[in-house]
C-alpha cells in the first residue's frame, strides 16, 4: 500500500491536470459510469462535530474509493484543523487498498477546481476581480487556484477579523503575486467572480451588496439548516448543482428557500455533468449565476486516481505492508 502525505500529494497534484481530469469525469457521470452514493453524515453532537463518509466506484479509471471526513467546530479554538481526512484508493480489479493518501490538501484543490471549471463553463472565468470569504483552507485553494487558471487581477477578502483578513490578503501578495486586501462590503460589487469559503450558517451578503450579473460559488456550508447566500440572491440566480439529489437533501442555499416558498425544486438550472456534456447551455451572460457546491465523491476519486498514478510513476510517497 503506497502512503502519500499531504506534501505528497500537494507535489503531483497540478491544477491544470486536475480541471481536465474533473471535466472528464462529470463527463463520464453523463454517461452513467458512476456510482456516486449519497455521503453519510453522522452528527457527533457531543464533541461539535460531523463525520462524514463519501464512497465512489468508476468502471471507466477501474478505481473506487473512500473518504471519511471530521469537521469538528471547536477545532480552531485549540489551533487545530477545523477539517481531518483521509482517502482510501481501491482497486476494483481486486478489491486491494492501494494507496492511504491525506484528503485535506486534495478536498481544498478538488473543490476549488470544481468550483473553476464551473465557472468557466458558465463563461465567467475572465472577471478581473476575485472576492473570497473565509481565510481558512478552502478560502486559500480557491484563490490559489482561479490565480493561476485565469486573469485574476485582484483578490478582495472579507473575514470575520482584520488580523485574518490582513494576514490573508499579505499571503495572497507574497505567493501569488496578484493585489489582494482586506476589504470591506461596499466594495463587494467590483467582484465578478464571489467565492464563500465560510463557516457561517447564515448569508453573508444580500442581493443589493453584489453585481447584477456576478458569479458566486457557495462552498461552505453543507448542512440543510445553514446557508452562506440567502433566498433574495437564490431566487433571482440561475443555480447550478453537483447533483439534484444532493441538493434537494444537504444544500441550505437551496432546501431553505424551497421550505419558505421562495423557489421550487425546478428553479436549479443545471448539474455540472449537464454543463460538461452540453445538455444545458450556459446561462446568459447578464444573469446573475450560484454554484452550490456540497463536494461530490467523483470529485475525490478523480483527484485521489490522479495523485497515486503520477506518484506511482514519480516513485513519490512510501510503501507499505499492510
Amino acid at each position: 500500500m503506497l502512503i502519500l502525505s499531504r506534501e505528497d500529494v500537494r507535489r503531483v497534484l497540478d491544477i491544470t491536470e486536475l480541471f481536465g481530469a474533473l471535466a472528464g469525469g462529470f463527463r463520464m457521470l453523463s454517461k452513467g459510469q458512476w456510482q456516486v452514493p449519497l455521503r453519510t453524515a453522522i452528527d457527533m453532537q457531543g464533541h461539535d462535530g460531523f463525520s462524514l463518509v463519501m464512497p465512489s466506484y468508476c468502471e471507466a479509471l477501474g478505481a473506487a474509493g473512500i473518504k471519511l471526513v471530521t469537521v469538528m467546530n471547536s477545532n480552531p479554538q485549540r489551533n487545530l484543523p477545523l477539517i481531518h481526512s483521509k482517502y482510501l484508493y481501491v482497486s476494483a480489479e481486486t478489491g486491494e487498498i492501494l494507496s492511504l493518501m491525506d484528503a485535506e490538501y486534495l478536498t481544498g484543490v478538488r473543490t476549488a477546481v470544481t468550483s473553476a471549471l464551473v465557472t468557466d463553463l458558465i463563461g465567467k472565468s475572465g472577471g478581473q476581480a476575485l472576492a473570497v470569504f473565509g481565510t481558512g483552507l478552502q478560502a486559500w485553494s480557491h484563490v490559489e487556484v482561479f490565480v493561476r487558471l485565469f486573469t485574476i487581477g485582484e483578490v478582495l477578502v472579507f473575514s470575520r477579523t482584520r488580523e485574518a483578513g490582513e494576514k490573508f490578503a499579505e499571503r495572497v501578495e507574497r505567493q501569488l503575486r496578484k493585489p489582494s486586501r482586506k476589504a470591506v462590503m461596499t466594495e463587494l460589487k467590483r467582484a465578478e467572480i464571489i467565492c464563500t469559503c465560510t463557516t457561517s450558517a447564515q448569508p453573508l451578503f444580500e442581493l443589493k451588496d453584489i453585481r447584477s450579473n456576478a458569479h458566486i460559488n457557495a462552498v461552505g456550508a453543507y448542512r440543510p439548516a445553514a446557508r452562506e447566500v440567502g433566498s433574495d440572491i437564490v431566487s433571482k440566480a440561475a443555480v447550478i448543482v453537483d447533483s439534484h439529489e444532493g441538493a434537494l437533501k444537504e444544500a441550505g442555499e437551496i432546501v431553505m428557500p424551497i421550505e419558505e416558498g421562495s423557489i421550487q425544486p425546478s428553479h436549479i438550472y443545471a448539474t455540472v455533468d449537464e454543463l460538461v456534456s452540453g445538455v444545458k447551455p450556459p446561462p446568459d451572460a447578464d444573469e446573475l449565476t450560484l454554484f452550490k457546491s456540497l463536494g461530490m465523491a467523483l470529485e475525490d476519486l478523480i483527484a485521489a486516481n490522479l495523485a497515486y498514478r503520477k506518484a506511482r510513476d514519480r516513485g513519490i510517497g512510501t510503501q507499505v505492508n499492510a
